[in-house]
């Protein structure tokens, strides 16, 4: 009877120890809760210069620190800024946020929240919060079909009627080639001239840029004139396609070829390029078409070669479709959504090395008059796109990175305007992951160790009462 309330009081114990060892998380939040309360949390946009970021907060002793944490909600990172202050009882402190600086496309939706601690080592941390920054310079109109947002703010409704209609169209063609849905919704910003949509740009981008892709936001912007359906079904597809094919292969590693996804935009355009095919032609006879594994990670900076090197994927993209179906086209992004290796991809899909399927699609083109040139690899790094470009990360001098939380995603190969601590793509290195990783499995171990340390005390205390 004994060793019965023996053993149910080691079990008593072993439980008390548990909750023990989770208990002071729960009590610790609890206590900062109490101990500080927020009068004020808020961010107001001014396109296109800034995000201002607002807190006032009081507590019952002195607060010594404040931490803004802010990213894109699309993201998976978030950008920390410690704030500026005096340490008080009551704190109202702004972070502004100089966009002209650190660039993101309109219409991207911010995630935001404050860390705040005390002389008591109580510590505060606000629910997310929301903020969109909106270019507020247009009487901007919407339509909607199918996840797909269209704005524009001259021609009117017909006009906009003619937008969604070439988005609806072209979302059923890339659903069919790509066998997928878009789940996420997209905005499409449509501006009516070059010069409205100058300040919705990165300050870098080049002057003949007619439209932009942030598919990791899913935000497009480009230009088209009222009435001028033509540019419209050119644009909004191709425009379109990029961002159905991020989501249909969903690989934050990337890995598809450049010509893969600019070939699938230019097929997809109502409206073709007229001087491509003249082009693509010329480059044949002259023995000048670049080699497609030059095309894989980037296009030349020249733009006539990059202008061909549009013509080239969407050609190619158009003589898989019409020689082997569509039914290859998702065969291959199948291929990359697994981040399988383009070779890998071809051999699989085509039965044919890289450079044998090469030459397959380039004996459908007049043939050279002169002997080919030694094959071409391409720049290190690729231009600003034709139609597209990523953003850039925006930050603090003191960012760094966080994991789980949104934040731009980054893909360009110039860290020059990234913030310090930010790696370029976004979230944390790998290294950095397997480190937390690492550490959390060893506190685990740790934890588990003293459970069964005591449990095996517990029990030896009972068997020897």
């Amino acid at each position: 009877m004994n060793k019965l309330l023996d053993w149910n009081r080691s079990r008593w114990l072993l439980t008390l120890l548990i909750v023990a060892l989770l208990l002071p998380v729960s009590v610790a939040h609890a206590q900062a809760t109490d101990a500080m309360q927020v009068n004020e949390s808020s961010a107001v946009a001014s396109f296109p210069t800034s995000i201002t970021f607002t807190l006032d907060v009081a507590g019952d002793t002195d607060i010594v620190e404040v931490e803004l944490l802010y990213g894109a909600a699309r993201g998976d990172t978030l950008t920390v800024v410690p704030v500026e202050m005096v340490p008080g009882q009551r704190i109202e402190t702004q972070h502004v946020l100089d966009t002209r600086i650190f660039y993101m496309p309109p219409g991207v939706d911010l995630t935001y929240r404050w860390i705040v601690r005390d002389t008591a080592g109580n510590v505060l941390e606000t629910e997310p919060q929301l903020v969109t920054y909106q270019d507020t310079r247009f009487p901007w109109q919407e339509r909607t079909d199918r996840g797909v947002t269209v704005y524009w703010y001259e021609g009117g409704d017909a006009f906009g009627d003619e937008l969604i209609g070439t988005a609806g169209r072209a979302l059923d063609r890339l659903q069919a080639e790509l066998g997928a849905t878009v789940t996420d919704p997209i905005k499409i910003y449509i501006y009516a001239n070059g010069a409205d949509m100058r300040d919705a740009l990165r300050s870098n981008s080049v002057e003949w840029v007619g439209g932009q892709a942030f598919p990791s936001l899913g935000i497009v912007l480009g230009i088209v004139a009222p009435g001028n359906i033509a540019e419209a079904r050119r644009i909004i597809p191709h425009e379109l396609s990029h961002q159905v094919l991020h989501q249909a292969l969903d690989n934050p590693y990337g890995g598809w070829p450049l010509w893969f996804d600019e070939g699938l935009a230019v097929f997809n355009q109502e409206t073709p390029d007229a001087s491509f095919p003249v082009m693509l032609d010329e480059a044949a006879r002259n023995a000048e078409l670049i080699p497609l594994e030059a095309l894989a990670a980037s296009f030349p900076a020249d733009t006539e070669r990059a202008l061909l090197s549009y013509a080239q994927s969407g050609s190619v993209l158009a003589y898989i479709i019409n020689e082997y179906g569509t039914e290859a086209i998702r065969e291959m992004s199948d291929g990359f959504r697994e981040a399988e290796p383009v070779e890998e991809v071809i051999q699989d899909v085509f039965g044919k090395t890289i450079d044998e399927f090469d030459a397959e699609w380039r004996s459908t083109l007049p043939a050279p008059r002169v002997a080919p040139a030694p094959p071409q690899r391409g720049p290190a790094r690729a231009p600003v796109d034709r139609f597209t470009d990523e953003p850039i990360i925006p930050g603090s001098q003191t960012g760094r990175g966080l994991p789980g939380f949104g934040l731009l995603s980054q893909q360009n190969d110039d860290d020059t305007d990234l913030p310090p601590g930010v790696a370029d793509g976004g979230g944390l290195p790998p290294t950095s992951v397997l480190a937390f990783i690492a550490i959390g499995c060893a506190g685990l171990l740790v934890m588990t160790g003293i459970v069964l340390f005591v449990t095996v005390r517990v029990l030896q205390a009972a068997r020897s009462g």
